[in-house]
């Protein structure tokens, strides 16, 4: 299946997977041959920046059709599907290439990392000019954490020359600005300026032009502190040497591959250009690699159709030294790729992929890549990017449903804030200058928003509150006039009214804002109370008072009654006694008129006197 971006894609599945066996190469920088502009891949820098734990990179360079894919497969734990491996006298890779699954790695503190594969287009590819494969090799060295150079057979001149790209690397990057200081020319060096590479123009590549490379890097050495300083950002060295038949032994003294190494590197005595030339290199690869090792494999098979096939060989098909050898290879690799950093900053995914556009950009500009810029450019990118995460890390921390009270609202904004900061420092990175610039901004952020939200909440705190105790007094005045409550049952109403309020409000803004409503309603219901009472006391004593007057008339005509009854008692008493009298004086004259006894009033005498009328 072939991929959107012309490399052949051998791999299954398409997202990043936990497997990296089930992943596929992505181009992570790419030659437009006829701009003469270098480009990142967009897929691969997506995936970079999803990374966000350390990452160590693995980058294999090399000539070309020397077999770096097949070690990086080795790596990976491939076999045919992975890293695609020439059998033709065409590279394969164009570029660099990574993997699309970073193999997931422990540190020895138990911290997590991942191991990020890197190929390389071959440094002297047929088709390939000078310049470009000077940037594809400053590109590689500046993004990788183990430098991997894959070259056949042992180190010898010719293998030295290759590496004279070393010398120019001292030329194509910068540590840091130098009051504009540029790379200097010479009568047989590079001079500065654009190129169609997008890099200073010369002739100290690798490849056919070696001589005119040893001589630039003659006439014009670089400066031993500059190259120091250029020496603490580059990555660990591991020189691969394939097919390598020689017996190592110094005078009869048994060496290790990496004995080799430092014998290689000796300085070459005698004088001369020449001379000086290729010592120049040594020194080169010596101080800016200071960091290195060397590794050796020996050719896995004999027959050359089967070294065209080896990929698809069976360890079976393989002489034993070499899987052997392939086995110490990957091991000794994992164990020495860590983390790449820049000073004491571990560089995550986003860092790495920035990193990269900003030499990808310098590069395309013809400017010498600077690491201080390209750094301080992805550290600001970085904390500003950290300073917009802690800015949404406190509207997410905070908590909607906060009491509406000033303090309660200051712990959740301190709350809040921490959870932000927590945020801003796991992105940021840089000196710290330039993340306390970021971090007084995303604070003074946080700072404002919160200020809008305080007032929102405690106006529409204070709109409640007024509103609850505007229907209360309501309440308390209706209940009042039409319940006739005295006193006590006004202040008992009052207490549980306020109490309803305090149970649906918060925040102690409240307080003094009920205190006064206590006291204005108190006076209110109090002057009701007082004019009500005062009016029914005026009443009783109106009622009283014509009570009072009532009972006096009825009194006046009582007695007037009485003294009726008793003037007609008078009358009757008087007439009863003058009738009385009237018939003792006619009983009297009755008794003259009879005259003597015998008589019928006589007989009626006789009997005693007290029975008169019997």
């Amino acid at each position: 299946m072939a991929s959107t971006d012309g490399r052949r894609d051998k791999s299954s599945g398409s997202g990043r997977q936990q497997n990296p066996q089930e992943g596929r190469p992505l181009q992570l920088v790419t030659h437009d041959a006829s701009t003469g502009q270098f480009s990142l891949g967009e897929e691969a820098i997506s995936v970079l920046k999803c990374i966000k734990a350390p990452l160590a990179v693995v980058a294999v360079c090399g000539r070309a059709r020397t077999g770096k894919s097949y070690i990086l497969n080795q790596l990976l734990g491939t076999a045919g599907a992975g890293f695609e491996v020439a059998s033709s006298y065409k590279p394969c890779t164009k570029g660099l290439w990574m993997w699309s699954h970073p193999i997931r790695r422990t540190a020895l503190d138990g911290s997590n990392y991942y191991l990020v594969l890197v190929d390389t287009e071959g440094i002297d590819a047929y088709n390939q000019t000078t310049q470009d494969g000077v940037s594809l090799f400053s590109l590689a060295v500046l993004l990788s954490s183990l430098f991997v150079f894959n070259q056949m057979g042992g180190i010898d001149e010719a293998a030295l020359d290759r590496l004279a790209l070393v010398t120019e690397l001292t030329r194509r990057i910068r540590v840091r600005t130098s009051g504009g200081r540029t790379p200097t020319s010479s009568s047989g060096g590079a001079e500065p300026g654009t190129s169609s590479g997008g890099a200073a123009g010369g002739g100290g590549g690798g490849g056919s032009g070696g001589k005119k490379g040893q001589a630039a890097a003659a006439a014009a050495p670089e400066p031993l502190e500059d190259i120091s300083a250029l020496s603490e950002f580059t990555p660990s060295f591991m020189w691969l040497l394939r097919d390598f038949y020689y017996d190592l032994q110094d005078n009869g003294v048994k060496q290790s591959a990496r004995d080799y190494l430092e014998t290689a590197l000796m300085p070459t005595p005698g004088k001369g250009p020449a001379v000086e030339a290729k010592n120049a290199i040594r020194e080169s690869i010596k101080s800016l690699f200071p960091d290195r090792d060397c590794v050796t494999l020996v050719r896995p098979v004999t027959e050359e159709e089967a070294l065209r096939n080896l990929e698809s060989l069976p360890h079976e098909q393989l002489r034993p030294e070499f899987v052997q050898g392939v086995a110490r290879l990957t091991a000794t690799i994992h164990a020495r790729a860590q983390p790449k950093r820049l000073g004491t900053q571990l560089l995550t995914g986003p860092l790495l992929a920035g990193m990269a556009a900003a030499y990808v950009k310098a590069i395309n500009q013809g400017a010498v890549p600077t690491i201080s810029t390209a750094w301080h450019n992805v550290a600001e990118s970085e904390c500003r990017a950290a300073c917009y995460a802690a800015e949404d890390a406190y509207r997410a921390a905070f908590n909607p449903n906060t009491p509406a009270d000033e303090q309660a609202l200051a712990e959740e904004h301190q709350r809040a804030l921490a959870a932000a900061t927590s945020a801003f420092k796991e992105r940021a990175v840089g000196d710290p200058a330039l993340q306390a610039r970021y971090k007084q901004r995303f604070v003074a952020a946080c700072n404002m928003a919160f200020e809008a939200l305080r007032e929102r909440r405690l106006a529409a705190a204070a709109e409640t509150l007024e509103r609850l105790l505007g229907e209360l007094a309501g309440k308390l005045h209706a209940d009042t006039r039409l319940r006739e409550l005295d006193y006590r049952e006004v202040a008992a109403s009052v207490e549980a009214g306020v109490s309803g309020v305090v149970a649906a409000t918060v925040g102690a803004a409240r307080w003094p804002r009920l205190l006064a409503f206590c006291h204005a309603q108190y006076a209110a219901l109090g002057g009701e109370l007082f004019e009500r009472q005062t009016a029914a006391a005026a009443f009783e004593a109106q009622r009283v008072q014509l009570a009072a007057q009532t009972s006096a008339a009825e009194m006046e005509r009582l007695r007037a009654e009485n003294a009726a009854l008793k003037a007609q008692l008078d009358a009757a008493n008087k007439r009863a006694e003058e009738a009385a009298a009237a018939r003792d004086a006619a009983l009297s004259s009755a008794r003259s008129g009879a005259g003597g006894k015998g008589s019928w009033d006589s007989e009626f005498d006789t009997k005693p006197r007290g029975c008169l009328g019997c």
